[in-house]
């Protein structure tokens, strides 16, 4: 009997899910890419790329909460719509019947794909297009003015808005509604508004208090712009997405990286906020720990027993602490962000340990408090958030996990 080979099974058995999940993704293409073309000739390319995004989200979703074997990405179901819009622009071609319609789809869906499917797709592109609309799909709706931005008392939620080409030629603003409180930046909701003022008016109504008196002003830090447009990696999700993320999926993405990109080339990098890093706040706050009377034991030493010195909590608490890639989010703190940490420290060390970071929680949130110059009342309730009770609400998904995706009221 032949030995069985564990690295060929893997093989096998990974080539089997991705036939099986292709296969998927090209039952949902087909009748979506024909019902968009059904529906082009009687709207602008503004309707058509809404509905194109809508269709995606309602055709994402559906994977979601099924067996893992049916669990389609998201790149690997634009790969079935594109296929499936190369076959009906030469079935087209070789009929002579709606070759216009089919063309100018495809440019539209190009002109939503975000790097690298963009980048991956464009023989299709300069296959079925005339130069011109290529060039034009390649390139993407163009951003026609500077971005705005605001961010709610806490610092931690952002709305960024922008202005795009329109098919009208009047222009309509994109919102990102960006969550800095987990592990991952995430844009926790994202779409098109007529005005920047209608989109700064849903955000305020999502995020809640803490942004009632939020303004937008000119985006004039790129470094921390470039923080809370993040996401280029199609087939990478955090999970958790609605049908309304799923729907700005690829579009965020897209539209995300145009501003980035303007904003680099429009003005130099700023540097208009607080920074602070994880191993400068790690040091300052092992200072403050030692002036409080903890022990100023070395990092890493063993007592044997014995409360942890202050060096090993100021770096696992700063550690801890998100997202420690950007300085200029890091020290941002809510009852939000306090609730995730305390989940995720009760999660991730032993219970001593946890329980000796969780009782110098509130000294954190007073020395990013500092820091940042958030006011005592909003100091006050980070703090009531600390022990863990109450729980914040929203921070759970249905199955009571922490969820990155979840739109919070601040």
């Amino acid at each position: 009997m032949a030995q069985a080979n564990p690295l060929r099974e893997v093989f096998e058995y990974r080539r089997r899910l991705d036939e099986h999940r292709t296969a998927l993704a090209a039952e949902s293409a087909g009748p979506m890419v024909d019902a968009l073309i059904a529906a082009a000739p009687g709207w602008s390319d503004d309707d058509l790329e809404d509905d194109f995004c809508a269709r995606f989200g309602a055709a994402m979703f559906q994977y979601e909460g099924g067996p893992l074997e049916d669990r389609v990405n998201p790149d690997d179901f634009v790969r079935a719509v594109l296929s499936v819009l190369d076959e009906r622009v030469h079935e087209a071609e070789e009929s002579g019947i709606g070759l216009a319609v089919v063309q100018r789809l495809l440019a539209v869906v190009a002109g939503v794909l975000p790097a690298p499917l963009s980048a991956s797709a464009q023989d299709l592109f300069a296959e079925h297009l005339d130069d011109a609309a290529a060039e034009r799909a390649i390139r993407g709706r163009a951003v026609i003015g500077s971005a705005l931005w605001a961010r709610d008392s806490y610092g931690s939620r952002w709305a960024v808005v922008a202005p795009f080409a329109s098919a009208d030629g009047s222009g309509r603003w994109y919102l990102w509604d960006v969550d800095a409180c987990g592990y991952e930046v995430a844009t926790v909701y994202s779409g098109f508004y007529q005005s920047a003022e209608g989109a700064l008016a849903e955000w305020r109504q999502a995020v809640g208090p803490s942004a009632a008196g939020a303004t937008l002003t000119p985006a004039d830090d790129t470094e921390t712009l470039d923080a809370l447009l993040v996401g280029e990696v199609e087939g990478i999700r955090p999970g958790g997405e609605d049908q309304e993320q799923y729907a700005e999926f690829l579009r965020s993405r897209r539209l995300g990286r145009t501003v980035r990109q303007a904003a680099g080339l429009a003005q130099p990098s700023g540097r208009t906020f607080a920074r602070l890093s994880a191993d400068t706040a790690a040091e300052q706050f092992a200072r403050r720990l030692r002036r409080l009377g903890h022990d100023n034991r070395p990092a890493g030493e063993a007592s044997g027993e014995g409360p942890a010195g202050a060096t090993d909590l100021a770096a696992e608490m700063a550690d801890s602490w998100s997202p420690r890639e950007y300085p200029g989010l890091y020290p941002a703190c809510s009852p939000h962000k306090v609730a995730a940490v305390v989940l995720h420290l009760r999660d991730f060390y032993k219970d001593d340990f946890a329980a000796e970071l969780v009782a110098i929680l509130p000294e954190w949130i007073r020395f990013l408090a500092e820091h940042t110059g958030m006011t005592a009342d909003l100091t006050k309730r980070c703090v009531d958030y600390a022990s863990g009770e109450p729980q914040f609400p929203g921070l759970l998904d249905e199955h009571g996990r922490p969820s990155l995706m979840t739109r919070v009221t601040e």
